[in-house]
């Protein structure tokens, strides 16, 4: 962190500080500030009495801060991170933890909730944060509340809800620089006393901020659609039913794989048009008659039902039950090399189907004893299917070093073989395919034991039937580079299963998860508590293309993954909860750590790491001296690593160390209304992209370690203005305000093939917006 930024972020403060002081009303110290409520334990309880590292924002909070994405919200989340290369390919990362594969047979460990429904799955776990009552983190191994994936945390996002007791509409619109547009709407409609309907949505788009230097649309766009219906039916103060249809449409165009070896050319001229930057221009295509022509870019649409049913039996016992059906449709196309030449253009054809439904019996009498415990089933169907594209020309000139850098353009002559023996263009593609069956038994009970003294124990019992496939096929023949002959055709990069036919094997597996915690009030503001817990993410059956044309898919059978949590933390909330501070220390311990690998195929596939570990600390702090004013903090320390086994003493990938957050929401009176001021300042530390840290020990074609990224921070800045009697405000914005230039990724696919790519982070973006309650 410069001294030139926090001289401008202390300055920024100061004044803003000054500001409200001189506007604020005197302390009332009968006024307590408003308190949000969480449901992690799955019954209604304030922050101060969850014995969780728990990071919880309402509606309120979320919009003055700007948090439309998952991206932007983990900047505010200590020990939460969260990668978007493309709203298909996200990371979520949790206490160094990452969980971004998109295989069909792979098992997530960070979940994603809706409504307490699993969204987990990475290609359709992405979506816009829009209408929402409240967002909650919960760190550490949550699998006995939350379950499937919830190995070291997860993530819920409680919807808002229609609500039959009166009408209510808002509206939004923002625009900015890089053609910037965002429309987003409300509007809860009662039809009687007992039933109401409310529709939300969200148009989004942008134009991208890395140059296409071959011209058309730039990489990196926004291109979003999101929409949302509710119904709620309550006949009775007993019974509550709410029906929720979600949908969201993106088609961003193609991310920006740029390489740092070859640069930028015109590939029919050889002219140079570009540079070596890690956040310039880019020089990419898809080749003519991929995927039937096909453009860079995505076309996703992710679409849900979930029906919520609470029926209050008695007054110690409720029902509750989830039911919920999901899906997602993906296509990506992408030039993983990141330079003008068609050396080769990839696709993912991912798709996801989903069923879930859990029925729970609460009991709370309001004594000494609270409990919950219940069954739940969840069905999912899905596969990847990923072609390749490649001109073995080219790849004859990379693989024999003669294609020259950095100048990249005109080539030599193929030398090595004869050049009309080779393809313009390849073709080869391999698929996956998962199928899971699960079944989930669970309970957990909280005992006061005095009235400053709780304990709490939870248990959740899976079994999972599963069954993972694959299958491999050459589109137009073998490759003569490969040895291919007349009688036996060879790929490229994989070679072909039988015919080009799915082979399948099914595997069960069955586990515990479990939890203890143990709660103490020093008083009415202080609770501590310490923890124990076990997170288990379930056993996988990885699947890799034959070794010979028409052999054996190579299935591989990957031990559970376990995680060993102890943990003891601190809540406070004081002086009427004008100061709250939280803090936690943890250390967890695995066993049969899972890594993603690219192997000699350039396919990313699963492997066992070994063991591994990781202490930290995490802290938030929220002072609200006046009502004008407050101030807010956030810091996280993790030291992940691994213990043993390939990646020994290296960095979990997407894992600074060190992260941190503050800023303020700065209010007062001016011109009849409120001018209300929002800096903000996040950094984290230097961070690797893959668990080999990028070390030459473990590549055989790249020997420079450059695929990291060092230090940096983001300021940001809202400002806007609400008159006291109108319905509307006004708002200027600008997020990385000194313009940081970082990457959010580096590797990828290309490393594979000694030529590592790197995806540019967001530059300064800045607009205004209008927002108007009807």
């Amino acid at each position: 962190m410069t001294n030139r930024k926090l001289l401008l972020l202390a300055s920024a403060t100061a004044a803003a500080l000054c500001a409200a002081a001189a506007h604020a009303d005197a302390p009332d110290a009968a006024t307590q500030v408003e308190e949000l409520i969480v449901t992690a334990q799955k019954r209604e309880q304030k922050t101060l009495e969850v014995p969780i590292a728990i990071t919880a924002y309402g509606s309120d909070s979320l919009d003055k801060l700007g948090i439309q994405e998952f991206e932007e919200l983990s900047l505010y989340v200590p020990g939460f991170e969260v990668q978007n290369q493309s709203p298909n390919n996200p990371g979520f990362v949790m206490r160094g933890i990452t969980s971004d594969s998109g295989e069909a047979t792979n098992e997530p460990r960070v979940s994603v909730f809706q409504d307490g429904v699993s969204i987990s799955k990475s290609r359709g776990s992405y979506i816009e944060l829009f209408d929402l009552q409240r967002v909650e983190i919960a760190k550490g191994p949550q699998s006995t509340l939350y379950g499937r994936g919830a190995l070291i945390g997860a993530v819920n996002l409680v919807q808002a809800k229609a609500n039959p007791a009166g009408w209510d509409a808002k509206s939004k619109v923002e625009v900015g620089n890089y053609g910037y547009a965002m429309f987003e709407t409300m509007l809860n409609m009662p039809v009687s006393d007992t039933f109401a309907v409310r529709v939300s949505g969200r148009l989004k788009k942008r134009d991208g901020f890395v140059d296409n230097l071959l011209g058309g649309e730039d990489f990196n766009s926004t291109d979003t659609a999101a929409g949302r219906i509710a119904l709620r039916w309550q006949p009775t103060d007993a019974l509550k039913a709410d029906l929720i249809f979600n949908y969201e449409k993106d088609r961003p165009s193609g991310t920006s794989f740029k390489s740092l070896t070859y640069l930028p050319a015109d590939p029919t001229t050889g002219k140079v048009i570009g540079d070596l930057g890690r956040n310039s221009g880019a020089a990419l295509s898809a080749s003519d008659g991929f995927e039937g022509g096909k453009p860079l870019g995505l076309n996703r649409s992710v679409r849900g039902l979930t029906a919520l049913v609470d029926y209050k039996i008695s007054d110690s016992l409720s029902l509750s039950s989830i039911s919920a059906y999901r899906r997602f449709d993906s296509l990506e196309v992408f030039d993983p090399d990141g330079f003008s030449l068609p050396l080769m253009v990839f696709a993912e054809d991912a798709h996801g189907r989903q069923a879930s439904q859990e029925v729970r019996l609460n009991y709370d009498a309001g004594g000494k004893l609270t409990a919950f415990g219940g069954v739940s089933y969840f069905w999912e169907d899905g596969y990847q299917r990923v072609p390749l594209q490649f001109n073995e020309k080219i790849y004859a000139l990379v693989a024999g070093g003669l294609l020259p850098k950095p100048a990249g353009l005109p080539l030599p002559v193929v030398t090595a073989v004869a050049p009309a023996a080779l393809k313009p263009v390849h073709r080869e593609t391999y698929a996956n395919y998962g199928e899971t069956k699960s079944y989930d038994a669970f309970a957990d009970a909280t005992y006061k034991v005095t009235d400053k003294l709780e304990l709490t124990a939870g248990v959740r019992y899976t079994y999972d039937d599963k069954t993972s496939g694959y299958q491999a096929y050459l589109v137009n023949g073998g490759s003569v580079l490969a040895g291919s002959t007349a009688t036996l055709a060879r790929g490229l990069f994989l070679q072909p299963t039988a015919n080009g036919a799915i082979q399948s094997k099914g595997i069960t597996d069955s586990g515990l998860t479990y939890r203890l915690v143990g709660r103490y009030m020093l008083n009415d503001q202080t609770s501590l508590y310490a923890s124990y817990a076990r997170g288990r993410r379930p056993k996988v059956l990885a699947v890799g293309a034959p070794t010979t044309p028409g052999g054996a898919v190579r299935f591989t059978e990957l031990p559970a993954e376990k995680v060993d949590s102890f943990e003891i933390g601190a809540k406070s909330d004081l002086f009427e909860r004008r100061l709250s501070l939280e803090g936690s220390v943890y250390h967890y311990s695995y066993e049969n750590f899972q890594t993603s690998v690219l192997n000699s195929a350039g396919q990313i596939v699963s492997a066992n790491a070994g063991e591994a570990s990781a202490t930290g600390f995490e802290g938030q702090a929220t002072a609200r001296p006046t009502q004008n004013l407050e101030v807010f903090a956030t810091y996280g320390h993790n030291h992940a690593r691994f213990g043993n086994g390939l990646f020994k003493g290296n960095s979990f990938r997407l894992s600074p160390d060190d992260s941190v957050s503050f800023g303020l929401k700065a209010s007062f009176d001016v011109l009849g209304g409120t001018l209300a001021f929002t800096p903000t300042y996040t950094w984290q530390s230097k961070v690797f992209f893959d668990s080999n840290n990028d070390l030459p020990k473990f590549q055989s074609a790249d020997k420079i370690q450059d695929e990291v990224q060092g230090a940096y921070g983001l300021l940001n800045f809202k400002v806007g203005y609400t008159p006291a009697n109108g319905p509307w405000a006004v708002e200027a914005f600008v997020t990385n305000a000194l313009n940081e230039k970082y990457i959010k990724d580096a590797g990828n696919t290309g490393d594979a093939f000694g030529i590592a790519t790197f995806i540019a982070g967001e530059p300064r973006y800045y607009g205004m917006s209008f927002s108007l309650k009807y």
